[in-house]
């Protein structure tokens, strides 16, 4: 019998979740659809989406922008405004697992790795080299 497929999508929105189910029988389908309710991975999966719908919320309030393809980066004046000294980088060029740092009008960005507070795990993001309060610093690049 060929595989049987069945796809649930949270709603009906684009950014639905989405749980692919494949069985290798009508049996099989329903044994794993009633476990998939009873054995809590439902709920699981929902509060996986509910974090991540939650970074992306703070990532947007603190106006950073994901970065797609790190290392990729259009080239960008290596001075400040009004020919300000570039600041120093606490990352070199080459020294991060995601290629060379980008560069912002304050000179050349610096990796930030840090834990989250409330799940495992470390956020990456690049972050602009202007000393912090700095009315004009660039926000926040978080890397995915």
């Amino acid at each position: 019998m060929p595989e049987i497929s069945v796809t649930m999508k949270a709603h009906g929105g684009h950014d639905a979740s989405w749980v692919v189910v494949k069985a290798e029988s009508l049996t099989e389908l329903v044994d794993i659809l009633d476990g998939y309710g009873r054995s809590g991975v439902s709920a699981l999966v929902g509060e996986a989406v509910t974090a991540l719908r939650a970074e992306e919320t703070l990532g947007a309030q603190l106006g950073a922008r994901p970065v797609t393809h790190p290392g990729q980066y259009d080239a960008a004046p290596q001075n400040g405004a009004h020919g300000a000294p570039q600041a120093p980088s606490a990352s070199p060029a080459g020294q991060t697992p995601y290629g060379n740092p980008p560069t912002c009008p304050h000179g050349t960005k610096r990796f930030l790795e840090k834990p989250y507070r409330n799940k495992p795990g470390n956020w990456k993001a690049w972050a602009c080299p202007a000393p912090q309060g700095t009315p004009d610093a660039c926000s926040l690049e978080f890397i995915r």
